[in-house]
């Protein structure tokens, strides 16, 4: 048994903050927290002072290798962005070998940021296990559904059975979770949508879509069915199983309050949102409804980085000058959509929360920072003025992933190399 103590001047325990106490960590587990330890009891104990510790961050919406577009074509509507750039790029490079080394390049920034798990859509998705495993990062990860022929399947069967081939490689994995990831509303029919169910349900799946993004597409979906896409997917049934929902900005009061009456899961992705115009999703509104809202970077292509730190900070400044209301999306507030709110969107078990008998992700920031002194609420702090560069540690499921701002997993400097070489081959061959 590995038994780990770990000392900080504020661990936010079990929803609210302790100070000057070790956080005990027994192999992957919390084992609780103590305000005096005996050293000799333990393997290491790791002094940390100046600190503050968080539950680590869930980012639930990611195009993890779309890393390697980032900067590619910017400044553009969402299906030029789309149609014209990305999905030609993608249709030129991908590859299991453009998707595993390009998911480490995202893995390290997820690290970086404090990240400790991701919930992924796109392709290749065992290239992106496999490095997310390499890497020691969680992930829920995506097989995807289209109702058009690619190179990874001709039809709706062949991609489901995609997905059972995920699920019997990575059914024991301890970081890996297998989701069914229909994409959008515009591309999958609702009869695709059902049989997505049917196969989610049977193998206790999460799924994972896209929904009510922009203008264009609740303009699409009611042309083509005479309903809006909120509608529709209640229609469906995707509000009654165990669903999440990237975007949702358009949506009237009544589909609101449908959606809060059914709890439903969704990822906010403000600043991919603001890049590609897409609108501003009513957040206040949801929540104050009962909708369970958490937060995502979407892909780097589109926001442009997987910071999920300072999306959360921009999501909470940004919905208090939207909704007119300087107490709406506290801090306390933001940050349980980042932990608790993500976990439990996400069907994550013992995550979320630093708490005893709960998985060992957790972070350490370095307080002793001019932009992060004096110090009278931390949660404060960690929204509205900590930037990434203070996270100096990363534990996951108990392993000490980034130590001293040094990722102990993968070779980052090997990592950034191979993201030049892919960089050079992009430019010269376009």
């Amino acid at each position: 048994m590995s038994k780990i103590a770990i000392f900080g001047n504020y661990i936010y325990y079990d929803n609210k903050i302790v100070r000057d106490s070790y956080l005990l960590i027994e192999n992957e587990y919390i084992a609780g927290i103590e305000k005096n330890i005996n050293k000799n009891d333990y393997d290491e104990v790791i002094i940390k002072k100046d600190s503050a510790i968080f539950p680590g961050f869930i980012n639930t919406h990611t195009h993890l290798p779309m890393v390697y577009f980032r900067g590619l074509a910017d400044d553009l509507p969402l299906m030029d962005w789309l149609q014209k750039h990305i999905w030609p790029a993608e249709n030129k490079w991908l590859s299991d070998e453009f998707v595993y080394d390009a998911t480490l390049l995202a893995a390290c920034e997820l690290i970086r940021c404090g990240t400790i798990c991701a919930n992924d859509m796109y392709f290749y998705s065992k290239s992106i296990a496999d490095a997310l495993i390499k890497a020691g990062v969680k992930g829920v990860i995506g097989a995807g559904v289209l109702d058009f022929p690619t190179k990874f399947a001709k039809n709706l069967n062949e991609y489901l059975n995609n997905a059972e081939k995920l699920i019997d490689r990575y059914n024991d994995n301890p970081l890996i979770r297998v989701a069914i990831c229909p994409h959008a509303p515009y591309t999958v029919s609702p009869e695709s949508y059902k049989e997505c169910i049917k196969f989610a349900e049977k193998h206790n799946l999460l799924i994972h879509t896209h929904l009510a993004e922009t203008e264009w597409e609740i303009n699409e979906i009611k042309n083509k069915y005479g309903k809006s896409p909120i509608q529709l997917m209640n229609e469906v049934g995707m509000f009654d199983t165990k669903a999440i929902f990237a975007h949702m900005v358009h949506l009237n009061q009544n589909e609101i309050e449908l959606i809060g009456k059914k709890s439903v899961n969704i990822s906010h992705c403000l600043e991919s949102n603001f890049k590609l115009a897409s609108g501003f999703a009513p957040i206040k509104d949801m929540l104050e409804n009962g909708v369970n809202v958490t937060i995502g970077t979407d892909g780097a292509a589109s926001n442009n980085d997987l910071d999920i730190l300072a999306e959360t900070s921009t999501v909470a400044k940004f919905h208090k000058a939207f909704s007119k209301d300087a107490t709406a999306l506290n801090a306390e507030t933001v940050l349980k959509m980042l932990t608790r709110n993500a976990a439990k969107a996400l069907y994550l078990d013992k995550m979320g929360i630093i708490k005893k008998g709960y998985y060992a992700d957790f972070i350490v920031i370095d307080l002793n920072k001019p932009h992060l002194q004096p110090i009278y609420n931390p949660i404060s702090h960690l929204i509205y003025s900590t930037k990434s560069s203070d996270i100096t540690d990363v534990f996951i499921n108990g392993k000490h992933i980034l130590k001293d701002g040094i990722i102990t997993t993968i070779d980052e400097e090997e990592i950034l190399e191979k993201a030049k070489y892919w960089s050079n081959k992009i430019k010269n061959e376009n």
